[in-house]
């Protein structure tokens, strides 16, 4: 089919597919059908001849840039299946590693993993402060770079600070490995310090979904890399979340100051909502102050839905009372599992109700990562499976070397890294020979008991080429703590072709875990999790002060915790519009809101609330501001 087929030439669609602008900026509110319009402009592209390796579509998610090929297909665009959306991430990771690029970064795209920060913190010394100390200071310095603080006028850098800095780039350098902050920033970099870079000059169409989350490096990337081709940006600075990955959702706002000659287009039509449900979400995100003043616009067709808001006396009244709403459902109503989504702020309220639901035998899934990678059996495994292929990789053996030791034996490892220094050796080939006796250092021993033990491992794995084999030895049944590595490997299995394979397969997997679309439960997880999803039924659990909005940080100025506060509201407000309506297939769209007056002090201890009054061991909480700033179109609430 053509790129405008069944597209009314006067629709905010068809516009933006059909614009020849340079430079493009989409304001596009929840359930307004940006994603359409997108596929459209990519489609009128591909028809005009753009060879497709000339299109960038970059996405949020690699579920984003997956859905974007189905629809290209599914559309019979010529030249759509060579279409690769990506993440920036992918992207950068992808660039990174080509050999040009090493050559004149000197670094090594090799990103650490949650767990193979544990020795760089032991590594890092105490005179930088405690092991808390070291962690935030890291956290400091990879939000500097994501903000490009440094290229600010004025800014200067505590020297203990700039010590810091110099001390960790040295440990990454010589471990080859990179923080997976860095690596936009690295990108980066590279772009701007090489003008003539083949990458600032590798496409001619740029398309960004969901600016507003980028945070200032990725934005100054984007300009890089679209320095010679158009540019369209869409994005909605109303549901900007990640200010904790230093989202810079300003950058949206000001893209027609940085952007000369930019044509805006806004989709304001809520295709996805009903009416009340649309009219609550105008009136909370409202109440923000840093926020260009705009309204959804609801459709009619769409009906009123159904929105209720309740509060139990008790936290396990909630949890009670949302069970059996689920239940009335699904038994009753003619619901699916799959048709009913859960949010909730803290697994402690989520994980409760996925109980729940088990105990009512209703199928679900909680999505409060438990991560797989959460024990140190498991991490141990990914350890070996990386040092396994590359003997080479620093990194692994780092952890795997300190592994059982209170201290990841720092000590004796500096006695190594020292001599690998000074003597240009890897670690690897040094403890070689400290274990065959070719080579001599004081206060090493532990290290080479460790080294044994890890080198009888390896040869345990050698001649098993078969995935199946290799799995079956490599995550053998008598080690504990790995069921949920096997069950994600497992699952894996099919789609790889070898051993390397499976291990790409499981970093990705474990690094950017994602929501697939395709569930056959209901579905309960965080807020933030829920963007980019819908359903015929959202709940809202936990909407109490404390929760939503969060209690703020006292270390945070006046103006930071108004900061906060906004990107709360902006939350619910994403949350309010995952409500989806069909009224045509008897599905109204279908909002629960529920909150609980009481709660064991435990349980308020676990999800960080102060109670507004404690009685003993019994927390009471009031309910969120934001249930009262959902305005008059929102129902009274009631006694559960």
């Amino acid at each position: 089919m053509a790129w405008d087929d069944n597209l009314d030439p006067n629709s905010v669609a068809y516009r933006i597919a059909a614009d020849v602008s340079e430079f493009i900026r989409v304001v596009a509110g929840p359930g307004t059908g940006k994603s359409f319009a997108l596929k459209r402009r990519v489609a009128r592209l591909l028809e005009e001849q753009v060879p497709p390796v000339r299109i960038l579509p970059v996405t949020f998610t690699n579920i984003a840039a997956e859905d974007l090929q189905r629809e290209l297909i599914g559309m019979g665009v010529p030249g759509c299946d060579t279409i690769r959306g990506s993440t920036l991430h992918s992207l950068g990771m992808r660039i990174l590693t080509r050999q040009h690029v090493l050559a004149a970064t000197g670094r090594v795209a090799r990103p650490l993993n949650k767990f193979e920060m544990e020795p760089l913190l032991y590594d890092l010394g105490i005179h930088f402060g405690n092991k808390r100390q070291r962690a935030k200071r890291i956290r400091a310095y990879e939000a500097a770079w994501a903000r490009l603080q440094h290229e600010q006028p004025g800014f200067a850098i505590a020297p203990l600070d700039q010590q810091f800095h110099q001390t960790l780039v040295h440990w990454l350098r010589f471990h080859k490995g990179m923080l997976i902050g860095e690596i936009i920033p690295q990108l980066y970099e590279y772009l701007r310090n090489n003008p003539a870079a083949p990458e600032r000059n590798q496409y001619d169409h740029v398309l960004v979904d969901e600016y507003q989350d980028l945070n200032r490096a990725e934005q100054a990337v984007i300009d890089l890399i679209s320095e010679n081709s158009d540019l369209c940006i869409v994005g909605d600075d109303d549901q900007s979340l990640y200010s904790f990955k230093y989202a810079h959702p300003a950058g949206i706002r000001t893209f027609a100051e940085s952007h000369p000659g930019t044509n805006d287009h806004e989709v304001l039509d809520c295709r996805r909502c009903p009416t009340r449900v649309v009219e609550i979400a105008n009136s909370l995100i409202s109440n923000n102050r840093d926020r260009v003043n705009r309204r959804l616009s609801p459709l009619p067709a769409n009906g009123l839905g159904d929105v209720e808001i309740i509060q139990f006396p008790t936290l396990i009244e909630e949890v009670a009372g949302v069970a059996d709403f689920v239940r009335d459902l699904i038994n009753n109503r003619g619901y699916r599992p799959e048709d009913i989504l859960i949010l909730a702020q803290r697994r402690s309220i989520g994980n409760p109700i996925d109980d729940a639901l088990n105990q009512r035998n209703i199928p679900s899934k909680s999505y409060y990562q438990e991560n797989e990678l959460d024990s140190l059996h498991a991490q141990e495994r990914v350890a070996i499976f990386k040092l396994f292929l590359n003997p080479q990789d620093r990194i692994a053996l780092r952890w795997l070397l300190g592994s059982g030791s209170g201290d990841f034996r720092a000590g004796a490892y500096s006695k190594l890294r020292g001599h690998c220094e000074e003597n240009n050796r890897t670690p690897w080939d040094a403890m070689c020979d400290l274990l065959n006796g070719a080579l001599h250092l004081p206060y090493v021993t532990n290290l080479i008991a460790r080294f044994r033990t890890i080198t009888a491992e390896l040869d345990a794995l050698r001649n098993h080429n078969d995935v199946e084999d290799f799995v079956n030895h490599w995550l053998r049944a008598d080690v504990e703590g790995l069921v949920g590595l096997r069950t994600l490997v497992l699952d894996l299995i099919p789609s790889v072709l070898s051993v390397p394979d499976l291990l790409s397969a499981v970093m990705q997997t474990v690094s950017q875990p994602e929501i697939p679309p395709d569930v056959a439960e209901v579905r309960i997880m965080s807020l933030h999790k829920s963007k980019g999803l819908s359903s015929p039924v959202v709940v809202i659990a936990g909407c109490i002060e404390g929760l939503l909005p969060a209690e703020p940080d006292p270390d945070l100025s006046p103006q930071e915790q108004q900061a906060s506060l906004e990107e709360q509201r902006r939350l619910f407000y994403v949350g309010v519009t995952r409500v989806k309506a069909n009224p045509a297939t008897n599905r109204p769209g279908i909002l629960l809101l529920t909150s609980s007056r009481t709660m064991t002090l435990a349980d308020a201890m676990r999800s960080n609330i102060h109670p507004a009054q404690q009685v003993y061991d019994m927390a009471y909480v009031n309910a969120s501001r934001f249930i009262r700033e959902l305005g008059p179109s929102a129902p009274a609430p009631r006694r559960g």
